[in-house]
């Protein structure tokens, strides 16, 4: 049967460009092409060729990091956003095929791309989104607030030795509905805010820090909504100052408010925390009530930053 598929596929793909007409075939055969080169590829090896593989390939080597430090850290930032009304969320190490490109901010290249209509995780709050969407659709929620210790793998150049090909991050997501006057927007990221310096003082010994908050488009009164977030803030997080930003670059990524939580470690600033206001709940179900707030921050990365 699996040599008739595949001289089925070489059929449809005669005298056709080969990726044009490998890109039109159906799931299904797809992945039995996939499968039939890996297993002949794979058939081909040697184990001192593995072995070669391994010392070439960046992305399968252990992290520098001590695995029984480091579950604790994992441990410690999971049971502080659980305390702060965060459900953890244990997820796959994979995703569908396409869910960080779909909702176009990012390049299938930045991914490990998988068979079985699958990819390498590359991003846990997309993976949450989607959870949150099935359970929408389901009927079984109409708001969450999940978290997630998570490794991800990302296949772009890095920019410092600070960054490794893969690594962990926790994050947080936010989903609910439009409720009027930024209702959703000021107590999400207010839910976030919190988490993320309970982590960063209880876990991390992390006492500077401030909010920035940085005005994108997608919103009807952008100035509105940033005023509106930025006082509900002001009055719930007295110890936190509060940065607005209103003219940036465009940005393709989040829309209304993009939020960073940035500290001072040694007398350098990092923006540690990234996040902010998505619409992928809204392309999934295809509601524009729909919200969505995203934030992360990579557990290495910090735990990298204290130790220099």
């Amino acid at each position: 049967m699996q040599q008739e598929i595949i001289g089925r596929i070489a059929a449809a793909c005669e005298g056709k460009n080969i990726v044009d007409a490998l890109a039109a075939l159906p799931g299904a055969d797809f992945n039995t092409l996939l499968l039939e080169v890996f297993n002949r590829r794979a058939a081909a090896l040697s184990a001192p060729g593995l072995l070669l593989q391994y010392k070439q390939n960046r992305f399968v080597k252990p992290a520098d990091m001590n695995a029984v430090v480091f579950a604790t850290l994992q441990l410690a930032t999971l049971q502080t956003l659980e305390r702060m009304h965060f459900s953890p969320v244990m997820l796959s190490p994979v995703s569908p095929l396409g869910s960080c490109s779909v909702f176009g901010a990012v390049s299938q290249e930045k991914v490990m791309s998988a068979t079985r209509g699958a990819e390498v995780l590359a991003d846990a709050t997309n993976a949450l989104a989607l959870h949150i969407a099935e359970l929408k659709q389901q009927g079984a929620i109409h708001e969450a607030d999940l978290c997630a210790v998570q490794r991800h793998v990302r296949t772009q150049p890095l920019p410092s030795k600070a960054f490794t090909p893969h690594f962990t991050i926790a994050c947080l997501t936010s989903a609910g509905m439009d409720r009027g006057s930024y209702r959703f927007e000021c107590e999400s990221l207010y839910k976030h805010a919190a988490a993320w310096a309970a982590v960063l003082r209880g876990v991390f010994g992390i006492t500077q820090m401030r909010l920035r908050l940085i005005a994108r488009e997608g919103t009807a009164d952008g100035n509105a909504l940033l005023t509106a977030v930025s006082g509900f803030l002001a009055e719930r997080l007295p110890e936190v100052s509060i940065e607005k930003i209103v003219n940036s670059p465009k940005n393709n990524y989040y829309t209304g408010i993009q939020f960073k939580v940035v500290i001072q470690v040694k007398e350098q600033e990092w923006e540690i925390v990234d996040g902010g206001f998505t619409t992928w709940t809204q392309q999934l179900l295809g509601n524009k009530k729909e919200r969505l707030l995203i934030s992360g921050f990579g557990l290495e990365l910090l735990k990298r930053v204290i130790q220099e």
